[in-house]
């Protein structure tokens, strides 16, 4: 049952609504369309220059999806080959222009928090009140970390009352500013676990063995830009020095194999790696956070859309140490996500798609964030949620409840495999691959 902060918190939503607008854009997409691009035919370099030349809005490992616009379409073909690519959103603009209309009607209808997608100043009110209703097994941190910009990045802890060593666990949303799904994803999770403490015996027990700590946003300021100025916004707000372009690609900015051909030099790209390891002001300081709650166990950054579940590594061909473990992990999520609406997910290497450096899901688990999580090694995982192109960016709010349902088995077991699993790191004899 809601409680009554939450239902006042919906009444001032539509008070704001009467007034100032909740969302405005000024970027027009006009021109602009998504190629879907084969992989096979493509080789890794091409896929590469791909990565970081263009938008690239999906990746699976059968096709890419590629943002181009009348300008840049020349310079695809020439990678690819005139008429590689089909096209899959004919006109992004009128795409955007339907998911706002989509965006106004289910607020000017929404019942029930899930209804809608919400603003930063609504998200941080609703972790709040999570955490005065459920304060016996919650810990609200009002600013673990602070924006370029200069927004709170709360965090909120989640355990049971049963005393004990608690395993912890980490999950991260939010983190590119246009996934607006990963976040609400976030949300019904934290929700479901919270309301159902000492309703099911499963999460019951789980949370009585579990600390699960959860950072809404990663990317606040990019965030909020997407719903004041550009929908399809990606990275943060931190300018570049030397550039007009604005923002890093927090993905590609963690001290992991930073810098070594998986994001681009270049401060106008959308896979922009900064100017060093944790040069973006959130990622540096998340992950601060993250090495003072050591040791965690397990990590999910939430991401959309391609529906994929992927593990280390990015950067190297080359099995990650604990391979066969990480594998077992992944595919049994997607197992469980499938059984609840059949929904198909691929589990698979991240360097199954193309290189990536720098991203969070090698940090959690590579050698420097596991030499700072006492002895342990935490199981890294970047889900990709629905949908695989149809909306893209754009899912409509009538998906966030099933997206969220679908996800529940899934995050159950995989907390209760990683809290079952541990993986050990010893820096004295890492495995080096190269």
């Amino acid at each position: 049952m809601a409680s009554m902060k939450r239902i006042c918190l919906l009444a001032t939503m539509a008070c704001t609504a009467m007034g100032a607008p909740r969302y405005s854009r000024t970027e027009s997409y006009a021109d602009q369309r998504v190629l879907r691009c084969q992989t096979a035919s493509l080789t890794p370099q091409t896929l590469k220059k791909i990565g970081t030349t263009f938008d690239l809005m999906a990746h699976t490992a059968e096709h890419v999806d590629v943002r181009v616009d009348g300008a840049n379409e020349a310079v695809l073909d020439a990678l690819v080959g005139r008429g590689a690519c089909e096209t899959v959103v004919a006109d992004l603009e009128r795409l955007v222009v339907e998911f706002e209309q989509d965006l106004n009607r289910s607020h000017a209808n929404a019942n029930a928090w899930f209804d809608e997608y919400h603003t930063y100043e609504e998200i941080v009110g609703w972790y709040e009140d999570i955490a005065s209703d459920f304060e016996s097994i919650t810990k609200y941190v009002p600013r673990i970390a602070t924006s370029f910009e200069g927004r709170s990045m709360p965090a909120l802890h989640i355990t049971g009352t049963a005393p004990g060593n608690k395993k912890k666990m980490w999950w991260q949303c939010q983190i590119h500013a246009r996934e607006w799904i990963s976040g609400a994803v976030c949300q019904y999770l934290v929700d479901h676990l919270v309301n159902n403490y000492r309703v099911d015996p499963e999460i019951t027990a789980l949370l009585d063995t579990v600390e699960l700590i959860v950072v809404p946003f990663v990317n606040p300021d990019g965030y909020v830009f997407t719903w004041s100025d550009s929908r399809l916004w990606r990275k943060n707000r931190e300018p570049n020095p030397g550039s007009s372009c604005v923002g890093t690609d927090l993905n590609r900015n963690y001290a992991d194999h930073w810098g070594e051909g998986g994001g681009s030099t270049n401060p106008c790209s959308e896979t922009y790696e900064g100017s060093r390891a944790f040069s973006g002001t959130e990622a540096a300081q998340t992950s601060q956070y993250f090495s003072a709650n050591a040791p965690i166990l397990g990590a999910i950054d939430w991401h959309a859309y391609s529906q994929l579940m992927l593990r280390p590594w990015g950067w190297t061909q080359a099995d990650a140490p604990d391979e066969r473990l990480m594998k077992e992990c992944g595919d049994r999520f997607r197992d469980d996500v499938a059984k609840v609406f059949g929904t198909r997910f691929t589990s698979q290497k991240s360097i199954g798609l193309y290189p990536t450096t720098g991203t969070g899901n090698d940090w959690f688990y590579g050698d420097d964030a596991s030499s700072k999580n006492q002895g342990v090694r935490a199981y890294g995982y970047t889900v990709e949620l629905r949908d695989t192109g149809q909306y893209g960016f754009q899912l409509p709010a009538s998906q966030i409840i099933p997206s969220g349902q679908e996800m529940v088995p899934a995050t159950i077991a995989w907390l209760a495999f990683c809290r079952d699993n541990p993986l050990r790191y010893d820096a004295a004899n890492v495995t080096r691959v190269r």
